[in-house]
């Protein structure tokens, strides 16, 4: 059911703004998503999409941006920000103000008033971070200053992304081997042959305990139940 609806999306954005590069449907339609209360991003990314939003904000995207337009020019054919926030209805619910990256989610007005060098052809958008062993940071040649990276996955409240309980840390999902990769589960006696329980902070420090729970019992989401 989703692949057509995206994909149906898709098309009516290229309808309204014939000049828009696959990245920057995927940005429009992730930015004005409806997040859903209850859950958390890995469920349900940025939320529902919502063509109505995704096709005002479509409309108002420069149709001369090129390879060549620098990060940080203006993106939008107005001065005014669009009003993050759709009516279906009667029913008015905001969006969801960011795009997901790689490990981690983006926001922050410049998203779409300013240029985005990962908005051009040849980038994904996950190229707009810089990721470390343990952390990420904007990377200043495709993205401009005023976006910002989370650092907490949190269950949602509805508000926008971003916004509710804590759920995961970002840094949890980042090549340090602490949920998969270096066989901490099973590889390296961590349970009894070696001492980590105790010797080296593991159980606090790094939050093993957290990546575990969520690994075996996900959250307390109704999804989850």
């Amino acid at each position: 059911m989703a692949a057509p609806v995206a994909t149906g999306a898709a098309a009516i954005l290229l309808q309204a703004n014939p000049n828009l590069t696959p990245n920057l449907v995927k940005a429009v339609l992730i930015y004005t998503a409806q997040p859903l209360a209850g859950y958390n991003m890995l469920e349900q990314g940025a939320g529902e999409i919502n063509i109505e939003g995704a096709m005002r904000l479509a409309r108002l995207v420069r149709s001369d941006l090129t390879m060549l337009t620098p990060t940080g020019s203006p993106m939008l054919t107005t001065t005014a920000n669009p009003t993050p926030q759709t009516t279906i209805n009667g029913l008015a619910f905001n969006w969801s103000q960011g795009i997901i990256l790689n490990h981690t989610f983006a926001t922050g007005s410049e998203l779409f008033t300013k240029y985005q060098k990962v908005y051009g052809m040849g980038f994904i958008l996950n190229d707009g971070v810089t990721e470390g062993p343990a952390n990420q940071v904007i990377n200043l040649q495709r993205m401009s200053s005023g976006v910002m990276l989370g650092t907490e996955i949190p269950i949602a409240d509805g508000a926008s992304l971003g916004s509710g309980q804590s759920f995961l840390e970002t840094g949890m999902l980042l090549g340090d081997g602490i949920m998969i990769g270096d066989g901490i589960m099973i590889g390296d006696g961590l349970m009894a042959g070696d001492g980590i329980m105790i010797g080296d902070g593991i159980m606090i420090g790094d939050s093993v305990l957290q990546a575990q729970s969520v690994m075996m019992n996900g959250d307390a989401t109704e999804c989850m139940r």
